[in-house]
């Protein structure tokens, strides 16, 4: 918990306000965080973050497929995917996502202290060395 300051989260969420909440709660908990509102932009900024926090309704590229897209590129292929939804929220839904390569599955609303305990579970579980 102390080393979160130095890790980055992209939060990405097309909703500015699920997208702000998150972002703020996360800082909270000691994270520095980076938003993107949509799939393009993701895969745009992932190789540059220490997680990547995913909703699954995104407005241009579906997030199982942004998931799919990060672990295809040898950039961002370790880079912990949590995907989260308020709308994905069936068993098949949490399937499709661990089938796209994300390491957890959380239904919105999420209790950003257990997210930033999980988050730092898989960063030092992906962490070199």
């Amino acid at each position: 918990m102390s080393q979160r300051h130095t890790h980055s989260v992209l939060v990405v969420d097309d909703a500015a306000s699920n997208r702000y909440a998150l972002s703020r709660a996360l800082r909270s908990e000691g994270f520095q965080t980076v938003e993107a509102a949509a799939g393009a932009q993701a895969l745009e900024l992932a190789e540059y973050v220490s997680a990547v926090v995913l909703d699954v309704h995104l407005p241009d590229v579906h997030g199982f497929e942004v998931c799919r897209l990060l672990r295809g590129d040898p950039k961002t292929a370790t880079v912990p995917v949590i995907h989260v939804s308020a709308v994905y929220v069936k068993d098949e839904d949490r399937k499709a996502g661990e089938l796209a390569g994300a390491d957890a599955y959380l239904v919105s609303p999420v209790d950003t202290s257990e997210l930033a305990v999980l988050i730092d579970r898989l960063v030092s579980e992906r962490a070199p060395g």
